[in-house]
């Protein structure tokens, strides 16, 4: 009997701490998500202090972020964050408008996937 509680309280924590880790980087990828949008209408207008201010916010929110993801997600992803990260801040640098466009159109793909990814469903299950 002791092993079915256990068992049972084992289990508990387990999906109890995989809903709480769901939401979390539900909530946190949206607020990326976000960001990326208002650096996107400041590039729109081609307001370029304005980017690069928005962009150091995005970084910012960034850094505090993935330790926490590190723990809880795939690490190839953190890295294709991290990459597409770094392009973006050296377009915004070169005033590239095409090309920070499309570092943007990627990052907010891959914040995007992340979520649905650890999403439990049947379609990550098989």
């Amino acid at each position: 009997m002791r092993v079915l509680a256990a068992t049972l309280a084992i289990l508990a924590f387990l999906v109890g701490f995989g809903t709480i880790a769901y939401y979390y980087i539900d909530h946190t990828a949206g607020t990326l998500v976000a960001r990326t949008e208002t650096l996107e209408r400041s590039i729109n207008i081609e307001d370029w202090k304005q980017a690069h201010t928005n962009f150091q916010k995005l970084h910012s929110l960034w850094d505090k972020t993935s330790p926490k993801w590190t723990v809880l997600i795939d690490h190839q992803e953190l890295d294709n964050i991290n990459v597409t990260m770094s392009r973006a801040k050296r377009f915004i640098e070169a005033r590239d408008k095409t090309g920070i466009m499309t570092e943007l159109a990627e990052l907010k793909l891959l914040l995007k996937h992340i979520p649905e990814k650890e999403a439990l469903n049947i379609k990550n299950i098989l």
